[in-house]
C-alpha cells in the first residue's frame, strides 16, 4: 500500500505480519522514509516507539524477499 487508509494512517502503535512473507512499514507514503522490517507468519512488533515510529506510519510493502 503506497498510502495506508486514513483510518489507521499516522496512528499505528504496533504492528504484525500474518503473511507467509515478510513485510515492511515505512514511515512516509510511497515507501521512503525510515522502515522496519516485520518478519512473516505471525512477527510483530509490539511497540513502535523503539523504532521512532509510533503514530509515523503511512505505507506498507509485502515483499517477496527477506527484507535487510
Amino acid at each position: 500500500m503506497k498510502d495506508l487508509p486514513s483510518a489507521i494512517r499516522d496512528r499505528g502503535s504496533s504492528v504484525r505480519n500474518n503473511s507467509d512473507r515478510t513485510a515492511r512499514v515505512y514511515e512516509k507514503r510511497n515507501y521512503s522514509g525510515r522502515w522496519v522490517c516485520v518478519t512473516r507468519s505471525g512477527g510483530s512488533i509490539h511497540d513502535l516507539r523503539g523504532y521512532n515510529l509510533n503514530d509515523q506510519t503511512r505505507s506498507l510493502k509485502i515483499n517477496s524477499n527477506d527484507c535487510g
